[in-house]
């Protein structure tokens, strides 16, 4: 009796055995290029489209997106991140009152010991380019600064953005174009040609009230100044020790590069103002407190 029952249970478990390896194989791969989930004993060919059902998944009135390009340790690329021609917010133009710049500089210019009567005025300081945020590229490229691409303007650019460092008869006169392009024009997208010519095209004559300033040794109002320049939200006046030292307006950036209209400066340019409610003006000869020279 003992031999059936053995033989009976042996059959039965060999029976139970082939049925689950038939029952395995229902199991059928229609795409080749299915994925594989690995289990704890079996491996079984599952099609992807029961993964993701799309590219950005609806998740309570939301998308989420499975894929995600930037990672954590990845941050996402910005066009302020590095310094590219033409990438940039608007234009910052700034004018200087040579005078003053003697002044600060202690009259050590070669400039300021023989100044030209045009420079007594604001002249050009630079056309920077900058970002809403404060930031601003720089020194975008390798491009040479070359004089003779200027020729066509040369004369206009020794009467409106000298150079009082050095006297145009000097071999570094051109020093302070070339620091102005190699930092800032680099970054326009614009010819050597056409930055400078777009500076000079901005460049507005020096308000009446600064010059009246100037000879009746006065003081000019802050507010006045400032009303001169479109009010308080369109130019940043920048002082030293009380004297005027620059004047800072902001252009927009047409989509080109080109120099555009004026207008409001963002909070981080306003921020460089530095001048009180009263301003001075500095002179280039001032006898009677042992400063400066006539002016030529």
């Amino acid at each position: 009796m003992a031999a059936p029952a053995i033989l009976l249970f042996v059959a039965t478990c060999i029976a139970q055995f082939i049925s689950a390896v038939k029952g395995n194989d229902t199991v059928v791969n229609t795409n080749n290029n299915n994925s594989m989930i690995r289990g704890a004993t079996h491996t079984i060919p599952v099609d992807d489209s029961s993964l993701v059902t799309s590219d950005a998944e609806v998740d309570h009135g939301h998308k989420r997106h499975h894929k995600n390009p930037f990672p954590p340790d990845r941050k996402k690329p910005s066009h302020h991140d590095e310094n590219h021609e033409n990438s940039f917010d608007f234009y910052v133009f700034s004018m200087t009152y040579q005078p003053e710049f003697c002044w600060e500089k202690h009259e050590t210019p070669e400039g300021c010991h023989h100044p030209k009567q045009t420079w007594d005025r604001l002249t050009i300081h630079g056309l920077w380019p900058n970002n809403d945020d404060g930031s601003y590229p720089q020194s975008c490229s390798n491009e040479k600064f070359d004089l003779s691409n200027l020729e066509p303007i040369r004369e206009e650019l020794e009467q409106e953005w000298p150079n009082i460092k050095a006297l145009p008869n000097s071999a570094s006169h051109g020093d302070f174009w070339e620091h102005e392009w190699s930092k800032h024009g680099t970054c326009t997208g614009l010819s050597q040609l056409e930055y400078f010519s777009h500076a000079l095209e901005k460049l507005v004559p020096t308000p009446s009230i600064v010059k009246d300033a100037e000879e009746q040794h006065t003081a000019v109002k802050k507010d006045d100044l400032l009303a001169v320049y479109g009010g308080a939200q369109l130019a940043a006046l920048v002082c030293k020790k009380d004297y005027l030292s620059e004047v800072r307006v902001c252009h927009q950036k047409e989509t080109d590069g080109n120099v555009g209209e004026r207008m409001d400066c963002p909070e981080a340019i306003l921020r460089a103002s530095s001048c009180g409610s009263e301003i001075r003006i500095a002179s280039f000869q001032k006898e009677e407190e042992g400063k400066g020279l006539a002016v030529e």
